[in-house]
């Protein structure tokens, strides 16, 4: 049975989102070179023409960024390498260690309890996610360099370039302009991904606490709590985090950091549905890791090692610049039109009151 729309419904949704917009801080983008003609194909076309017009850019720039991901991989490798199970006991000091044999519908070898045993498999993660949350950290220096080549593809700008000695060619100098981008937005974006590993490693810790709970018998109402607290963390902070991190370079010094934030918040409020979308599209293809078959695995890992940060982030850029230009730019543009408007206005005021005044004449000494 088909459903009606209520209009009054419809309305206040698109005043709200309207009120919200009209409170975004508006500031012209810092491009380097003059804005292009908008692109005629849509935006998810644009984004797969910009990637294979730029793969070897893209290239040099994912294997400089996971310089920085190191941290993070590291983490993922000993834990894979080692075995949750082992490290588990490690961190615990059990020398007797039992050996789970839950696919066989048995439970434990000897020595402890089923859910004891999974206790101290939840200190693994526990450990893995605080882990995680420093890595995300230590990651804003690569994403400086790749956020900034990033948007300059999909703005269209010209790279710093070299000759190529056989062809004579110019030759962009990625890893020139990666470097660069490091140097100029690394504290901005420092701020911005420790403030967002803080949020991810207290907020899926918080998850685990109530998963503890659960394992032990039976959460608590603080355990409820944590499982509520830990869940609007991430599910508020995610998506500010994504439309904070291209406006980083795109507003760089035409935007204060808060007014980025400011302009985050609202975004992720005004357009909650599509950020959410975009964010399931940029980091689904990591929880295909999750699959429990060794070369499927490596494989999945593989890819992801390649192509992985950059598939992430031309993303966020490339969302963010949609919203840019749809949004404040087009609000900026009017704000722009209506200043010149009454700065004309108040000119021909000037004149008018200079002309129109009473003349005064001098009497003439006899």
């Amino acid at each position: 049975m088909a459903t009606r729309s209520n209009p009054k419904q419809e309305s206040k949704g698109s005043q709200f989102k309207l009120k919200l917009l009209s409170a975004l801080a508006i500031a012209q983008e810092a491009r380097n070179e003059e804005k292009k003609a908008p692109y005629p194909a849509g935006r998810f076309k644009r984004f797969f023409d910009t990637y294979k017009a730029n793969s070897p850019h893209f290239m040099t720039a994912n294997a400089l960024t996971l310089i920085f991901a190191l941290p993070i991989l590291a983490i993922i490798i000993v834990i894979s390498a080692i075995g949750v199970e082992n490290l588990a006991y490690m961190l615990a000091g059990v020398t007797d260690r039992p050996y789970l044999m839950g696919n066989m519908g048995i439970g434990l070898s000897s020595g402890m309890s089923l859910n004891e045993a999974r206790l101290y498999l939840l200190d693994v993660y526990r450990l893995m996610f605080l882990g995680i949350g420093i890595g995300i950290a230590v990651l804003s220096f690569g994403a400086a360099g790749h956020v900034y080549i990033s948007t300059k593809l999909i703005w269209g700008e010209s790279f710093v370039t070299k000759k190529d000695k056989k062809t004579g060619a110019d030759v962009p100098r990625i890893a020139t302009e990666f470097f660069r981008g490091v140097k100029t937005y690394w504290r901005e974006m420092l701020i911005v991904f420790s403030a967002y590993g803080v949020f991810f490693a207290g907020g899926t810790n918080l998850i685990l606490e109530f998963v503890h709970g659960v394992w032990s018998g039976g959460a608590n109402v603080g355990q409820w709590f944590a499982l509520f607290i830990g869940s609007i963390i991430l599910l508020a902070t995610t998506p500010i985090f994504f439309n904070l991190v291209p406006q980083v370079v795109s507003y760089h010094k035409t935007l204060t950091l808060a007014e980025k934030i400011k302009n985050a918040c609202i975004y992720s409020l005004a357009f909650a549905i599509p950020t959410y979308i975009m964010i399931i599209l940029a980091f689904g293809p990591f929880a295909l890791l999750a699959i429990d078959t060794p070369l499927v695995t490596i494989i999945i890992g593989m890819l992801l090692i390649v192509f992985g940060l950059t598939y992430v982030f031309l993303i966020m850029v490339n969302y963010g610049d949609h919203n840019s230009e749809n949004v404040a730019q087009m609000l900026y543009e009017h704000l722009k039109t209506d200043m010149s408007r009454q700065t004309r206005k108040d000119k021909k005021k000037t004149e008018v009151k200079q002309t129109s005044g009473p003349v005064k004449y001098k009497k003439k000494k006899k």
